[in-house]
């Protein structure tokens, strides 16, 4: 059914046209992978109004049995170290962060885990689905802490 413009209708060759121009531009200029998952977190910040943690990766030596990973995220008041270990369907996320008994959120697709940190700021979370994360630290008197997501 054609749609009503302000100067007439769209018609049949109209409609093709535009579904050409549509699949074109699909085709040479697609939109960027993760971009769409970017644009959500740039939002979900602004609306927590959260400071953003910046990411370093680290490599683990010596570590046997597991895929593992190392990940520090630093911001001006917190850091947060976490570290992963894959199977097949599920990791697990041993991490430490600099204020203890902070909440730790861990944010996947479709799900999050929440834990506190303990008196020396270590947490852990099992079973956690392989994807894309992050993760998002909670204090008493600060404002919240959003890491950017990584794979998990």
């Amino acid at each position: 059914m054609p749609e009503e413009f302000p100067d007439g209708l769209i018609d049949e060759v109209d409609d093709r046209i535009l579904a050409g121009l549509a699949t074109l531009y699909e085709t040479i200029d697609p939109v960027p992978p993760g971009l769409l998952e970017r644009i959500d977190f740039a939002l979900a910040v602004a609306e927590l109004e959260a400071d953003i943690a910046e990411l370093s990766r680290g490599d683990l030596v010596g570590v046997r049995g597991e895929e593992t990973d190392s990940v520090t995220f630093t911001s001006g008041t917190l850091s947060l170290m976490v570290t992963t270990a894959a199977s097949a369907h599920h990791v697990r996320i041993d991490g430490w962060v600099t204020s203890p008994g902070a909440e730790v959120d861990v944010v996947g697709e479709g799900l999050t885990r929440t834990t506190v940190a303990d008196e020396a700021g270590r947490f852990s979370v099992e079973g956690v689905p392989r994807g894309r994360a992050h993760f998002v630290v909670r204090r008493e008197g600060y404002r919240p802490v959003i890491t950017p997501s990584m794979e998990i």
